[in-house]
């Protein structure tokens, strides 16, 4: 992985790095299967499994599983 180098007597190089860099992480992306979306649509899942989904219960899991877990740290 290549680190940004900002040079002060011009954005371009900085912009080309920025470009270089998001192309990478698309590319990447693609590699594993990771699609970018267009629309909310694209969250949707499949009615037949998502029909009866309890958004509520869901999240109250995800709180209990939090306030459960302990916090890492950032080292």
């Amino acid at each position: 992985m290549s680190t940004i180098i900002d040079h002060p007597e011009t954005g371009i190089n900085r912009d080309r790095q920025i470009a270089e860099a998001s192309a990478e992480l698309l590319r990447r992306a693609e590699q594993q299967g990771i699609r970018p979306f267009s629309s909310v649509v694209d969250f949707a899942g499949d009615p037949e499994l998502t029909a009866d989904f309890d958004v509520d219960e869901f999240l109250r899991q995800v709180r209990q599983d939090r306030d459960r877990t302990p916090p890492r740290s950032r080292a």
